[in-house]
């Protein structure tokens, strides 16, 4: 059952705080990340902008043990070690197997 009356649903939008939040939200994070996404294609490889996405999780962590202080625990050291041997040796692979096979031709 739904409670509350379409006052209460709309009275967020009044705040400045809940406002800001949902344009940095909305434009800043999700556009802006679509544009970079965009750009960084017109660059390199999809395969190696898409092992560069999975950063994004060692971020959000870095990010809310520094701002939320957040609890940091060993797993996460091991996913984060994890993560940068993953796109770093995917790089280097994708590297010499261009090499490779411009060496073949």
């Amino acid at each position: 059952m739904i409670e509350g009356t379409t006052g209460e649903f709309f009275q967020p939008f009044s705040n400045i705080k809940f406002l800001l939040a949902i344009l940095y939200l909305g434009i800043l994070s999700s556009l802006g990340t679509s544009y970079l996404s965009n750009y960084t294609l017109s660059k390199i490889a999809a395969a190696q902008m898409s092992v560069f996405s999975n950063v994004a999780t060692l971020i959000t962590i870095i990010t809310g043990v520094l701002f939320l202080n957040e609890a940091f625990h060993f797993y996460h050291l091991i996913g984060g070690i994890m993560i940068i041997i993953g796109v770093i040796g995917t790089n280097f692979a994708g590297e010499k197997s261009k090499k490779d096979s411009k060496e073949d031709l």
